[in-house]
């Protein structure tokens, strides 16, 4: 289409954000003499994936490291709550971005000592409604359309990422807290060339700057996949984590009231999903791809 049709086009879409747009001032967009806002930014993904029908339209022939290598952490910086249970006040000075490795854990030999470290986080901040073993962490790491990932600075862990592509009835009963998540079986992961859903099981990190490069670094994967990516959900019972997924556009689904044995009261234990479309259309996510 021409710069006015696109123009036309835009303004029908949304006329309060784009009422004073002209063709003078796409044009400088386009040549990248000016920026549109962040506002504009969000509105204008939103009128392509309307156009086209893609999560992030023009970013889905890239691979994971290709979207890493185009995006930066800028959106990242204010996705946090600033709790400190998940994300520590480890000090982050000395770290750089290039020293902090980040690597599938199915890649490396030394799997143990971060999978026991995942589970005493999982049995701290987590409720029994799950009940996970290291052994179903461990399994689920090998299956090749599962994302789990290791943060490693000069040789030592500091963070963890990890998350499980699911069949969508099987997301959906997940979610519905019609299915424990130790239910889960093999057969219930969706294969890389099958529609699934990205379900959201544990993270940690020592400081802001190593959970900002993971949390990129998923991103990078969803962007990469979202043509075989329908959703994005968790479970948790946790303030911090909701605060989180709740900037990151995700919605409150389903709810239960359930008794904690560690320490004999009721917690309540909360899902919360998004379409993938809704999810990469935040002012985190403009920020992130479009940010230099």
């Amino acid at each position: 289409m021409t710069q006015e049709e696109l123009v036309a086009s835009l303004y029908s879409f949304d006329e309060e954000t784009f009422e004073h747009l002209d063709a003078v001032t796409l044009s400088r967009w386009e040549r990248d003499n000016t920026k549109p806002n962040t506002l504009k930014q969000l509105s204008i993904i939103k009128y392509f994936q309307h156009y086209t029908g893609e999560a992030l339209p023009c970013w889905y022939e890239y691979t994971v490291e290709e979207v890493e290598n185009l995006i930066c952490t800028v959106g990242m910086k204010n996705l946090f709550s600033k709790s400190k249970k998940l994300i520590l006040n480890f000090p982050s000075s000395m770290m750089q971005i290039d020293d902090l490795k980040v690597y599938p854990i199915h890649n490396t030999e030394q799997t143990h000592p971060l999978f026991e470290l995942n589970m005493n986080m999982h049995l701290t901040h987590n409720h029994q409604f799950s009940e996970l073993s290291i052994e179903k962490f461990e399994l689920w790491s090998m299956f090749p359309s599962n994302l789990f990932l290791a943060c490693e600075y000069k040789e030592s862990f500091v963070g963890l990422f990890f998350s499980v592509k699911l069949k969508p009835d099987i997301f959906e009963k997940i979610l519905s807290l019609e299915m424990k998540y130790s239910e889960i079986k093999e057969s219930d992961f969706a294969m890389h060339e099958e529609e699934g859903s990205d379900l959201l099981l544990s993270f940690y990190a020592i400081n802001q700057k190593v959970a900002e490069i993971l949390f990129l670094r998923h991103y990078a994967y969803i962007i990469a996949n979202q043509r075989k990516l329908l959703e994005i959900g968790v479970s948790t019972i946790m303030d911090e984590v909701k605060t989180t997924v709740t900037n990151m556009n995700l919605a409150l689904y389903k709810h239960i009231n359930i008794e904690d044995i560690r320490e004999n009261k009721k917690i309540v234990v909360e899902t919360y999903r998004q379409s993938l479309h809704n999810v990469l259309a935040t002012e985190y996510v403009t920020k992130m791809i479009f940010s230099e």
